[in-house]
């Protein structure tokens, strides 16, 4: 027998699974023929085999079960996610209500639960794409006429993407995102140093609220609600340029939302 007709373990499993070449399949069978040893082995894998697929061959035929569609399966982790909120944020509220003993605290002292959703998302979406270095946008800051048309279309809202020149940062670019309630949008901006910002911007009804700071690791968020907008500015930057680039993107996005 030839060095290239050497048969292997691997030679064996593929005939028995039919993956071989029918020329290959000949030298295997030829071989077989020859050797008591491993015809024993090939005939017991063949019985496992044929005894696996009378017992479960069928379970390939099947539909898998609704619950473990893979957007039934994010939808539900996202409203579990916002429960577990929801109930953090209720339990420091009967905190700060019972140690101040005023209604003050309600809504001024600490962020709603969806808010702390909203940042939540926010803060996951900045780490994952301020990253990336191939494609950190779906549609480039070159496209501004055509991503402002395609975002507002997403989000049902008339939106102005804010220009942060002023304060040297450009735009990047834009991507839609989902979020837990709609649809998201995440616009990107970069300085002359390749600092990244991300405003994340979401469909909200409410009013005005006040911006407030987050800080987890070594990012810092700015979340305010602009008329018909939730939106969290988020970057690893001094609070004070933070701040100056949010009260430039309120400025944009507030007179966007009245249109």
């Amino acid at each position: 027998m030839r060095d290239d007709d050497t048969i292997t373990e691997a030679d064996l499993n593929a005939y028995v699974d039919g993956q071989l070449t029918p020329e290959r399949r000949a030298v295997v069978e030829a071989h077989l023929a020859d050797d008591p040893g491993d015809r024993e082995r090939v005939a017991a894998w063949q019985a496992q085999t044929a005894t696996l697929q009378a017992l479960y061959g069928h379970v390939a035929d099947e539909r898998p079960p609704a619950r473990l569609a893979p957007w039934r399966i994010v939808a539900d982790r996202r409203r579990r996610l916002s429960r577990v909120a929801m109930s953090m944020a209720a339990a420091l509220a009967l905190v700060v209500l019972g140690a101040g003993g005023g209604w003050v605290g309600r809504g001024l002292i600490m962020p709603a639960a969806s808010e702390m959703t909203l940042v939540s998302e926010a803060e996951a979406a900045h780490a994952l794409y301020a990253p990336e270095v191939l494609h950190p946008v779906e549609v480039s800051g070159e496209e501004g006429a055509h991503l402002t048309k395609w975002l507002s279309k997403r989000l049902d809202r008339s939106l102005i993407i804010p220009d942060l020149t002023s304060e040297g940062f450009s735009l990047v670019g834009g991507r839609l995102l989902p979020a837990a309630q709609s649809a998201a949008a995440l616009l990107m901006y970069e300085n002359g140093e390749g600092a990244r910002v991300t405003l994340y911007v979401v469909p909200q009804a409410g009013g005005e609220t006040a911006m407030r700071f987050t800080t987890k690791g070594d990012l810092t968020a700015v979340s305010w609600q602009a008329e018909t907008l939730g939106c969290v500015l988020v970057g690893n930057l001094p609070r004070d340029t933070l701040m100056k680039l949010a009260k430039t993107s309120y400025g944009s996005l507030d007179a966007g939302s009245n249109i």
